[in-house]
């Protein structure tokens, strides 16, 4: 039985993203939805982000969070909350969520030696994922460098592809450069 099985949620992952935009909050993709966006074909059942940590945006992200009917994940049955800026001010490090959508995690401090939403973003370029949706999504050596110092199992399982997934792009950045 996979999460979506189990959780009775259909993943729809475009769906969270859609609506972080259009309540415009500030976010960088991180983890191993961005190494999808890259080109993994590693399954993930998550979106993970990192938003901007100010009072307006962590206001916007509160009301996108409530659209999606938000709730904390818990080993048992999910939370509920109002989640609002305040409470999103006031988490440390992560905070992990069912939504209606499927399970969105966010990453306030993420593993690894970028601190902070200004340094994931320097990296991170802007994507169109389809049906004008538009994300900035972190480069995929940030994501290896991140899944390296967490150093959970599944993250060392993940690191050969998605080193060998970098190289490859690499490769053909490279070819496509030698052709202009």
């Amino acid at each position: 039985m996979d999460a979506e099985e189990a959780s009775g949620v259909e993943f729809r992952p475009w769906e969270i993203m859609r609506i972080l935009n259009e309540e415009d909050v500030r976010y960088v993709v991180i983890g191993g939805i961005a190494a999808v966006l890259h080109g993994s074909s590693l399954p993930t059942q998550d979106v993970d982000i990192l938003p901007l940590r100010d009072a307006g945006n962590l206001d916007r992200l509160g009301r996108a969070l409530t659209r999606m009917g938000a709730q904390i994940r818990t080993t048992q049955d999910p939370v509920a909350t109002p989640i609002d800026g305040p409470f999103l001010n006031a988490m440390p490090l992560m905070l992990n969520l069912v939504t209606q959508f499927g399970d969105l995690d966010l990453a306030f401090d993420p593993a690894g030696p970028r601190t902070g939403f200004n340094d994931w973003n320097a990296n991170a370029t802007a994507l169109d994922i389809g049906d004008n949706l538009i994300v900035r999504v972190a480069a995929l050596a940030d994501v290896i460098d991140s899944k390296a110092a967490a150093n959970r199992l599944k993250d060392q399982r993940a690191l050969p592809y998605l080193e060998s997934l970098q190289e490859q792009l690499r490769d053909e950045a490279t070819r496509a450069a030698d052709k202009t």
